[in-house]
């Protein structure tokens, strides 16, 4: 609420503002409903993740913004400071579940299930969600970056679902490559997991190479 203060108070915004606005108050809606539940509850945890990622976007919108006023720094350090707080409180739990949970059997059913994963934005230019490649430059030979902070673990299988600008959905079958976990020295970057493709249909990776020619993918070397 101090950052939407701070900025409100800054005629220049404008749309920025808006979109700060929208984002501010969706984390706000998770959080206090959040705060009524057990620090242990799984739903409280996952609103509270959810939260974390409202305020990240909402940061990204303030980094894009140019203004020589004293709004947007104050904003950006009061949202920075949030994701500081709730950060440490989500690991916890996100550990103490691991460590209370038993792995499924080498081999069994359960260690070949596939997880859903929905990219709620719709993929444009601004989005911390990006495609990326290796020296190929060959799309099927590369994968999404999915900005989460809730990723899953490398080699987990994953159904990926995204929106390219206009509408156009897909979906695709792919392996958690690598993970970037969240850091609270450097907020502005995104956490999130690399999601190889290992299924593609041909009209799908043909809209994405359409969509590579506004925005070049992310380079990632699988071979470090």
């Amino acid at each position: 609420m101090a950052g939407l203060e701070a900025c409100q108070a800054d005629p220049t915004l404008g749309k920025a503002l808006e979109s700060l606005t929208q984002n501010l108050a969706q984390a706000q809606g998770k959080l206090f409903p959040a705060s009524n539940l057990p620090e242990d509850s799984p739903a409280g945890i996952d609103m509270m993740r959810r939260a974390m990622e409202y305020l990240a976007q909402g940061l990204k919108v303030l980094q894009d913004v140019k203004s020589d006023g004293t709004a947007v720094e104050t904003a950006a350090a009061a949202i920075a400071k949030s994701l500081k707080t709730l950060h440490p409180v989500v690991q916890a739990a996100k550990e103490e579940s691991a460590r209370v949970s038993l792995p499924p059997e080498k081999g069994s059913e359960a260690s070949q299930d596939t997880v859903s994963v929905n990219v709620n934005t719709m993929l444009n230019m601004n989005t911390e969600h990006q495609f990326y490649n290796g020296f190929s430059e060959n799309i099927e030979e590369g994968g999404i970056f999915v900005a989460t902070f809730d990723p899953k673990p490398v080699d987990a299988k994953v159904l990926v679902n995204f929106k390219l600008p206009g509408g156009r959905p897909v979906t695709a079958r792919g392996v958690v490559q690598f993970v970037r976990e969240y850091n609270p020295l450097t907020p502005d970057v995104a956490p999130g997991m690399g999601v190889k493709f290992a299924q593609l249909l041909p009209a799908d990776k043909t809209a994405i190479e359409e969509y590579l020619k506004q925005r070049a993918p992310m380079f990632y070397d699988d071979d470090k």
